[in-house]
């Protein structure tokens, strides 16, 4: 049965998370959204408590290690937490504890944080600004986090000189820009968290260059409804990585066949023509060079998420995967969206719900870039959906991108 995101369960629980990069733009750790399935919020008479319940349910519910797998994971805690009036569940070790910036500072705060760096937490100062009353929190410190909206460029540069003389790691949060980022890696931050690595940098006039462009051209054949078999062996013989990669997905866990795929001509039979074109595309686009690893695996988790949900919504789970899979493009490639789009031959339903998030597969692709980006309240007017349901096909599809994109690294 399907519900308004307003009227799901208390006990249901919204988690997301969001990568925090270092300076190679691979993905350190991941900060954890949470929230609870009652989107409004209403009838919450302690708001710190009852989301210090909720972020303790949702770990004690599904482990934190099959929302971040490998990486360090970032985990906001309210005062209740920080002071022990509520059990912190998780051991020391990959987590990050994050102080947040409106948490009170005295004496008791201060004992707590003695005590979670001798369990060997390490500890993050949220959106820090360093004056006189907080700074006894500094000597507790792994990480300190800068909110970049919050300063001037001037007030930015003197914190970081401030910074300087305690041993400390910087993280520019908010990072909106090409121009902010380069800013902060030459003030010497270590860490980066924020949307401009998901946006695309495109400069006015710029052209593809050729690698990119024959990987467009590649698309485009792959996604042509009358795109044969014979002209994807075609592309596969001029490429052997991507039929090692292909073979290496298929016989993949999440697959799970009984016997060995070893041909291509093989492959068509257990996956069928759409799947394969699917494959081929994912591979090629994963090649883009001075890009993250981590907008594949973005890619790849809305393509499959809204996949899982589309039965739910009456649309088709081709066009779904492809409204994910694509919606990434305009990034990976530095080019407008509709100027890419205009050469691939996808129908209208598909190019407007890329281009204007219109229409259900629109809705669709829209719900679960709010999911993704832990914007809750957008969900509220978008979501057609129990949040239980949204919770599972998220994870399910963060769990299926880690290990495809395992397969094709």
């Amino acid at each position: 049965m399907t519900m308004p995101a307003n009227q799901t369960s208390t006990n249901e629980i919204f988690v997301g998370r969001q990568a925090i990069f270092d300076e190679k733009l691979e993905v350190f750790a991941y900060e954890l959204l949470f929230r609870d399935g009652n989107v409004g919020g209403a009838n919450i008479v302690d708001g710190n408590q009852a989301t210090s319940q909720v972020i303790t349910n949702a770990f004690l519910e599904m482990g934190v290690e099959q929302i971040v797998q490998h990486h360090c994971a970032f985990i906001n805690l309210t005062r209740e937490f920080l002071l022990g009036e509520i059990p912190f569940p998780l051991p020391p070790g990959k987590i990050v504890l994050e102080v947040l910036e409106e948490v009170a500072v005295d004496d008791k705060l201060v004992v707590a944080l003695e005590q979670f760096k001798s369990d060997g937490y390490k500890i993050a100062l949220d959106d820090f600004v360093l004056d006189s009353k907080n700074e006894v929190l500094v000597q507790f410190a792994d990480i300190i986090k800068i909110d970049l909206m919050a300063l001037s460029q001037r007030e930015l540069i003197e914190q970081v000189k401030l910074f300087k003389k305690h041993n400390v790691e910087l993280l520019a949060e908010k990072v909106e820009t090409k121009q902010e980022f380069e800013l902060c890696q030459q003030l010497g931050f270590k860490y980066f968290q924020g949307y401009y690595f998901c946006k695309p940098d495109i400069i006015s006039g710029k052209q593809l260059p050729p690698n990119k462009l024959a990987l467009l051209e590649m698309i485009a054949t792959l996604q042509d409804p009358e795109c044969r078999f014979d002209e994807l062996e075609s592309i596969i013989s001029k490429d052997i990585a991507i039929s090692y990669k292909l073979l290496r997905i298929i016989n993949s866990s999440f697959y799970g066949l009984p016997q060995k795929v070893e041909s291509i001509q093989k492959a068509l039979v257990v996956l069928g023509l759409q799947a394969l074109r699917n494959w081929i595309t994912v591979i090629g686009l994963s090649k883009i060079e001075n890009k993250p690893q981590e907008l594949i695996n973005i890619s790849l988790t809305r393509a499959k998420m809204c996949e899982l949900l589309a039965p739910e919504l009456g649309c088709a789970k081709n066009s779904a995967f492809t409204i994910g899979l694509f919606s990434m493009l305009d990034v990976l490639m530095d080019q407008p969206l509709p100027e890419l789009l205009k050469q691939l031959p996808l129908d209208e339903e598909v190019t407007d719900a890329l281009t204007k998030h219109s229409g259900t597969l629109g809705g669709l692709l829209k719900m679960v870039i709010a999911y993704e980006q832990g914007n809750w309240m957008e969900l509220e007017k978008v979501a057609i959906t129990s949040a239980h349901l949204l919770r599972t096909a998220y994870l399910d599809s963060l769990a299926w991108s880690e290990e495809i994109t395992s397969q094709i690294k």
